[in-house]
């Protein structure tokens, strides 16, 4: 049995950051628990006195997890986050002191992307890339096989997701629940999404997994000791909720057969599946609102994009929920791949005739990451990813969104975050793109914008 602290990097107070429940960390340390390690959980949202008072570093730990969600926030008004964790981990390193130090282990979504830049910038014994469960737990067989080893190891699938129910500690719970619009996550199912958005690492995060989904009498398990420790709102970390539709009926029937008093739920879906039966289940399970990201809606932008659907699609989706009573969200992030004046317009003129006042969720910029189709294109070496880097744009883009949109689209918050945006993109560094005959990704515009001169504070 080893001593195991585990530590969510994602709850230190940075700009920027919005910390959410530590559901992946909380999966980690389950798997430990069960295989009768002795585990606590370091949250600096639930406990802040811990991320300034490192006196529990210096207890007799066998090994010390770190867990990093993001390197930085979505708006590329604000900086990245990795200062922040070297930081952190030279205290953490300085309170060990010259005691013998316990094994230094990282992982989560945004260190599996950049695994091999962080490790030796956080100096971690081993890192893992990919889900985290089975692989903390062959760590712990064999500790002195990594100890000081300085390598990343690929995460593998975890039998216990398909046989055991995740409960949470109520006093964690309450503390993420306190948050204005604060949910509580639940895994339906462990499997790579089908869609090819050319942005998206998200087959690269959650690796090889089998395509497990989750027996229905688990997930309901789960719904009912949420609801009984009076936390009625979940969201469902599925890539993509309907990518199977029958699965995902059968898990909105649950929902409605469980008939828990004032739960509600949401997700991210696509408009393609999306039937009228599926329509009528989600209505009647209460569920908050349906987030689809068509991320453009100029057909050309979406094929650009990698969608496996068209604005005709979205059409019908927003017709169905709309029959149906049901709450929309709708994705929009300007400035991807092919964005030009008319574009933006085609776009604008679709939100601005079919879309209510508070459908919309709107970004400029689209953040590059390593793995995928958009760092493939744009031929960017992953280390030069790190710094927040973002898809190149035409510096007139701002000017063009706030001249189409509607101004009911235009709240206070969304202003702010569209001046700070320009301003931040006046300071980015401009290199010339990689000249591309096939036209893979085509752009107007001879630069990428990149905030890596701004200051890590």
């Amino acid at each position: 049995m080893a001593r195991v602290a585990l530590v969510n990097l994602a709850s230190l107070p940075m700009p920027g950051n919005e910390p959410i429940f530590p559901i992946g960390l909380r999966c980690v340390q389950d798997a430990l628990d069960r295989a009768e390690h002795d585990t606590r959980l370091f949250d600096f949202v639930q406990d802040p006195a811990a991320a300034e008072d490192l006196s529990w570093v210096s207890e007799p730990w066998d090994a010390i997890g770190f867990t990093i969600r993001n390197i930085d926030p979505i708006d590329m008004a604000c900086d990245g986050h990795v200062e922040h964790y070297v930081a952190f981990l030279d205290r953490v390193r300085a309170a060990l002191g010259d005691a013998p130090a316990p094994l230094l282990i990282g992982g989560g979504p945004g260190y599996s992307l950049f695994a091999d830049q962080l490790l030796p910038r956080l100096g971690f014994d081993v890192g893992v890339v990919g889900p985290g469960e089975q692989a903390m737990l062959d760590i712990l067989k064999a500790p002195n096989r990594y100890r000081k080893a300085g390598r990343n190891i690929t995460g593998r699938s975890y039998g216990g997701f398909m046989v055991n129910s995740l409960d949470h500690p109520r006093p964690l719970m309450e503390t993420y629940t306190a948050f204005d619009g604060a949910m509580i996550g639940v895994e339906t199912r462990r499997k790579t999404c089908y869609q090819g958005c050319v942005y998206c690492p998200y087959a690269y995060i959650s690796g090889d997994n089998g395509g497990d989904l989750k027996p229905l009498e688990l997930i309901g398990a789960e719904l009912r000791t949420i609801h009984a420790s009076g936390i009625h709102r979940v969201f469902f970390t599925d890539g993509i909720f309907n990518s199977e539709l029958r699965f995902a009926k059968e898990v909105v029937q649950l929902i409605i057969d469980l008939a828990l008093p004032g739960l509600t739920w949401s997700a991210y879906f696509t408009p393609k599946p999306f039937d009228d039966e599926f329509a009528a289940l989600l209505a009647a399970s209460k569920v908050e609102f349906v987030v689809i990201s068509p991320d453009s809606l100029d057909d050309r932008v979406m094929r650009l994009l990698g969608k496996s659907f068209e604005t005709r699609h979205v059409d019908k989706c927003l017709e169905r929920c709309r029959q149906h009573g049901i709450p929309a969200r709708v994705n929009v992030v300007f400035g991807g791949p092919g964005e030009t004046r008319e574009s933006v317009r085609n776009s604008a003129q679709y939100i601005n005739s079919r879309l209510e006042q508070g459908e919309l969720a709107m970004h400029l910029g689209y953040r590059v990451l390593p793995q995928t189709h958009m760092a493939q294109q744009l031929s960017i070496p992953d280390a030069d990813l790190v710094s927040p880097t973002f898809y190149p744009f035409d510096p007139d883009l701002f000017g063009w969104v706030m001249e189409d949109l509607d101004s009911r689209f235009m709240s206070t918050r969304v202003l702010m975050n569209l001046m700070a945006a320009r301003s931040s993109s006046r300071r980015m560094t401009r290199i010339p793109l990689p000249q591309d005959p096939a036209g893979a990704a085509p752009t107007e515009f001879p630069y990428l914008a990149l905030s890596r001169q701004l200051p890590l504070v």
